[in-house]
Formats: structure tokens, sequence, C-alpha cells
């Protein structure tokens, strides 16, 4: 792949690239970010991330930039990128450091390409942590201020685990460090609802889809730690993640450490809807305009 990026409307070689050391989203964290997933080609799902993506230009007043799917687009081209991501961050700005922004800041928009190998669907048997949740209360916003999850997954490394699972005081799981989190309990699935204590995943949602499709008992309940003796299985869903079996929470086993069933079925059934869709945006890629 070739070592380019975008940045501000321009395609560069990455050694080039720049940023203000006055930029706000080196100074504050005052940044927005998606990273969108890339398959034989194509961008997956663009258009669910950039909605995402303008609710929060939206909560936070940073400007949104035109033309962010055609520089998605344009660079996966130019890098040739076959399978992999792409990290997309746009910041309010460059001004003078200080706490209240100038208005009409022009923001920062940088994309960065990677090559990426991306897990069989319910291939790993994850093994999480729980913390209590010590972050802010706006999750929904996908913020570059990641400084709580990266203690998170420090936590999780130190303990020998996959991932850290994000638990309210009175033992309520949101979700994961850089995943949304279900279980099976009661031959029902249970996950946090989509509000501002949780980022409202673009694979969640495909799988809130996905299993009513499936004819599957769904619940947006958030599980807790006192049941989890009744978690028939659990799982966590991501990008890049996909879909991937929980099969132990500090130290001790969920289910018996097995991969569930309706791990698998969703697993498979997020397969297919994936290649089914990149399948068809390739086609349209392929047909020739007429006119």
């Amino acid at each position: 792949m070739k070592a380019l990026c975008h940045l501000n409307g321009r395609i560069l070689p990455l050694s080039e690239a720049r940023i203000d050391p006055l930029d706000r989203g080196f100074l504050f964290g005052d940044a927005l970010y998606e990273v969108v997933k890339v398959r034989s080609g194509i961008v997956f799902e663009l258009d669910a991330h950039l909605d995402r993506m303008s609710r929060t230009f939206e909560q936070t007043g940073i400007g949104e930039p035109p033309d962010l799917a055609a520089a998605c687009r344009e660079l996966v081209e130019a890098v040739e990128l076959d399978t992999g991501f792409l990290y997309m961050q746009v910041t309010r700005g460059v001004a003078p450091r200080t706490h209240l922004p100038p208005a009409g800041m022009t923001p920062t928009v940088f994309i960065l390409p990677a090559l990426y190998d991306f897990d069989s669907p319910a291939s790993r048997k994850i093994r999480t942590i729980s913390e209590r949740d010590y972050r802010w209360r706006k999750c929904d916003i996908k913020s570059t201020s990641l400084i709580a999850t990266v203690l998170g997954k420090v936590s999780a490394e130190s303990a020998g685990a996959d991932e850290i699972l994000f638990v309210s005081g009175d033992g309520v799981v949101r979700e994961g460090g850089q995943t949304n989190f279900f279980v099976r309990r009661d031959d029902a699935l249970e996950t946090h609802p989509a509000d501002h204590r949780i980022l409202p995943g673009v694979t969640r949602q495909l799988l809130l889809g996905l299993a009513r499709e499936a004819g599957l008992p769904l619940n947006e309940t958030a599980p807790r730690l006192s049941q989890r003796a009744d978690w028939q299985e659990a799982f966590i869903c991501g990008t890049l993640t996909g879909v991937q079996p929980v099969v132990e929470l500090d130290g001790e086993p969920i289910a018996g450490g097995r991969v569930g069933e309706w791990t698998q079925r969703l697993a498979a059934a997020n397969e297919h809807y994936e290649l089914e869709w990149i399948t068809a945006a390739a086609r349209l890629v392929a047909t020739p305009i007429e006119g």
C-alpha cells in the first residue's frame, strides 16, 4: 500500500503531512473521528458512519467539511487499499490556545489508510475484565479524547485480557473500550440502550436488525453483573472486531467458556450481509454511467 494520506483536501505522502501545533485537536482533543472498514477496495457502510459523524458535528458545533465520502473513496483508490480501514479525524481547527473557540473556524480534516487483517467471524475467544466507568457522560460523541479508553485497555493488557468492559457503579455493563457488548439471558439478547452512556455502534445497529430478521428475541436492556450466572453466552462487536464471543469476565468463564449458538449465527449473518453489500457496491462502481 502506498504511504499516502488525505489532509485538508490534498492527497500527499504521509511523511510530508504537517499539523499546526495550535490545532485544537492536538491541544484539547477538540475533534471527532470515525473508523471505516475497507474490503475488496470498497468502503463498507460509509454513509452510516458519516451520518453518525454528522450528528456529532451538530452536537459539538464543529464545522462539517464537505465531500468526506468522496475524499475517502479517492484515498482508497490512490493508495490501492484492498483490505484494511480508514481513520478519519476532523478537528475544530487552528486558533490561539484558549478554551473558548473563536467563531468561524476552518476544520482540519485528516484521513489515514491502514492495512488490517480481519479475524474470521466468531473465531476468537475474547477475555474481558470489568472496570468502573470513569468516562464522561457524552460517550455517544465519538471524540478523540480517549485517555479513559487507553487506560482501560492498559488495565486489560496488564490482566492478560483482550478487552475492557465499562460498568456503572450499580453493576450495569455499558460497553467495551472499542466495542459494544451483548449477552443472551433467558433466551433473549440484551444490550445497553443507545443513550449518552455508550457509542451507538454501526455494527451494533446492524446486528439489532439481523437479530430481528432471524427472529431472535431482543431487549435493549443493559446486562447486569449481578445476573452473569444467567448469561447463556456473550459477544462483542465493532467495525474492526466484527462479532467475537466473550468467554471470560474477570477471570471467570461465561457459560462454561463456550462459544454460543446465537453468537455464531449472528457472526455468520453479519459476514453474509457484509459480503452481499460489498458485492453490490462493487457492481455499482463497475457499471458505466450512460448518457
